[in-house]
């Protein structure tokens, strides 16, 4: 979610500034939670300015970039593994879905079913008339 503009959040402070209403009257006033106009005033108190503070990009991947051409050449190689083989194969300590977003941002799909479960299919019953 992107944060409030800065003109707005300048219109909010500036209205509990002039005393317009409790801070649940000004919340309402400009479609914000009551949260929002707190944090508002908190930010500025503390920094000075209602700018947002800066995003720092979430967490660090379990699987670094240095790392995808190893698996790139594991599947190429064999092309079958489960999840959980590639991780034990590459010795990660990772989740599972870890390595299923690494595949992902590689391009590669997985195989859901082991190869000894797609040799055969199941014969069909016949339908009844």
């Amino acid at each position: 979610m992107k944060p409030y503009p800065v003109e707005l959040r300048s219109r909010i402070v500036d209205a509990v500034d002039r005393g317009v209403g409790s801070l649940p009257t000004i919340a309402a006033l400009f479609s914000v939670s009551i949260t929002c106009v707190a944090n508002y005033l908190e930010l500025r108190q503390q920094t000075g300015s209602l700018e947002p503070r800066p995003n720092p990009g979430g967490r660090t991947p379990a699987i670094t970039e240095e790392r995808y051409p190893e698996v790139q050449q594991l599947l190429q190689q064999q092309p079958d593994l489960t999840l959980d083989q590639i991780r034990e194969r590459l010795q990660l300590s990772c989740s599972l879905a870890a390595i299923s977003r690494t595949l992902t941002k590689l391009g590669l799909t997985r195989k859901k079913k082991s190869a000894a479960r797609r040799r055969t299919t199941a014969p069909r019953r016949p339908s009844r008339p």
